[in-house]
């Protein structure tokens, strides 16, 4: 029960309304009271009241404040307007762009599919196209070809093992079925009988021989051949092969010398191998050369290489047959001495193995001459 002291007022219709009932809590409240209202006009307020005390502590009277908050109102409604168009805006283009994003990762997935789908044990050359973008899909296609590709090799190392072999144990078995089918015809003396069956044994050795060189080849390949590399001497090896085929250079009227190295060749290998190796160069070497030529086993030494020579004074290959010399099954037109032409790849994977290189040089009529380097044992374990 009081009286108005005093209002202030844009106008008459943003006068703050009074409300005896807010009075009523503002007198019993410790902080301020605001709430919202309306001016006369109808637009929104917010009314804040508190109350001011004397010097007893009683109520002396009350402040009422107001603004008006239509126009703050009616931003809040267009802000909100703006952020819901926005939203939705972003939610469809965000839905575009997923939807786009999906349709090409599930069009690369539906192409590995149908790739997948069409290979088959005959047809591994099929590919999936990489998209230029590198990012998952395209590592993903990249690593589908890869393994397509060791899938291939894979197929591809027994597809050629097995028509090596058929191609290679083809001519062995018709000669044995042949000799044993003629001394079946009728009844011959022990002495021919003897002539056969040591016939047979030879195509058997062959056999075994071609059979054992064909499964090293195919266990090389594979990764399935592992070497037992050791320190060893490789003038050992050398002078061992050279009185081994001494006999048979003997009988071929060919002379077989060594040309030792000035310091001793100690390599990292597999004395195994390398007694392969060698014993194949030499063998080559004393085939293609005719009686009275001459074949030499020069040995040196670099500063990182152990290097081995095999030279004849034999027919020479012509500058057709170089590139695929050491191909497998390969053999020379010109050549007269039967082989199943596995010897020169065989040396070459051993070679490799160790971590060298092989090459030849070569002159039609004035010989051959086989180079091998090989890493000096310290170095090998350099490089391990």
């Amino acid at each position: 029960k009081g009286e108005i002291a005093d209002v202030a007022a844009a106008s008459e219709n943003e006068r703050v309304p009074i409300h005896p009932e807010t009075l009523e809590r503002v007198r019993g409240s410790r902080v301020p009271i605001g709430e919202d209202a309306r001016t006369r006009d109808g637009r929104a307020m917010r009314v804040v009241t508190w109350r001011a005390l004397d010097a007893r502590g009683d109520v002396a009277y009350f402040i009422r404040a107001g603004y008006v908050i239509e126009d703050i109102r009616r931003a809040e409604r267009k802000l909100l307007g703006t952020l819901l168009v926005t939203t939705a805006l972003a939610l469809i283009v965000a839905s575009l762009g997923g939807l786009f994003l999906t349709t090409r990762a599930l069009r690369l997935v539906d192409r590995l599919t149908r790739a997948a789908r069409a290979i088959t044990a005959r047809n591994l050359k099929e590919r999936v196209e990489v998209p230029p973008s590198r990012d998952e899909l395209a590592r993903l296609a990249d690593t589908f070809n890869q393994m397509i590709a060791r899938l291939d090799e894979a197929f591809e190392r027994e597809r050629r093992f097995t028509d090596d072999a058929s191609h290679e144990l083809r001519t062995p078995l018709a000669i044995l079925r042949s000799e044993l089918e003629i001394a079946l015809r009728r009844e011959r003396p022990a002495e021919e009988y003897r002539q056969v069956l040591q016939r047979c044994l030879d195509e058997v050795l062959r056999l075994s021989h071609l059979t054992d060189d064909l499964l090293l080849l195919s266990r090389s390949e594979s990764g399935r051949l592992v070497l037992n590399l050791a320190p060893l001497s490789l003038d050992a090896i050398c002078h061992d092969i050279l009185e081994q085929m001494r006999p048979i250079a003997a009988t071929r009227h060919l002379d077989l010398t060594l040309q030792e190295s000035e310091e001793p060749l100690r390599v990292r290998g597999d004395p195994q191998r390398l007694r392969q190796l060698f014993l194949n160069l030499l063998d080559n070497a004393l085939k293609f050369t005719p009686p009275g030529g001459r074949v030499t086993l020069r040995m040196s030494r670099s500063e990182m290489h152990a290097r081995v020579e095999v030279e004849d004074t034999g027919c020479g290959i012509s500058p057709e047959d170089l590139p695929h010399i050491f191909e497998r099954f390969y053999r020379r037109p010109s050549g007269e001495t039967a082989g199943a032409g596995l010897g020169l790849a065989i040396s070459r994977w051993i070679v490799q193995a160790h971590r060298g290189r092989i090459w030849v040089e070569s002159e039609p009529g004035r010989g051959s001459r086989f180079i091998v380097e090989l890493p000096l044992a310290e170095m090998a374990e350099e490089g391990q």
